[in-house]
């Protein structure tokens, strides 16, 4: 059965494309050898970065998988009878 993308997966998918590229900069900005050659792939990568990740829309995602938690959680301790 096919199953359309949750908000959660979706959240995780942009994080860990964000946390790969993150990771990526930060091996080569501290790998020693980023002198003067370096610091434009660094300067490049960094852009590519905030250019991919849209900070404010994983922060959407995550208040959005949040609420909707809370409101589960809320269902469960409520007795409706």
């Amino acid at each position: 059965m096919i199953q359309a993308i949750s908000n959660e997966q979706t959240f995780v998918s942009n994080l860990e494309h964000f946390m790969t590229k993150a990771d990526k900069f930060i091996k080569i900005y501290y790998s020693g050898i980023s002198e003067e050659n370096h610091i434009r792939d660094i300067v490049l990568e960094l852009q590519n970065l905030i250019s991919d990740t849209d900070l404010r829309q994983l922060e959407i995602d995550y208040q959005n998988c949040q609420e909707q938690a809370d409101l589960f959680a809320d269902c469960d301790d409520t007795n409706w009878f």
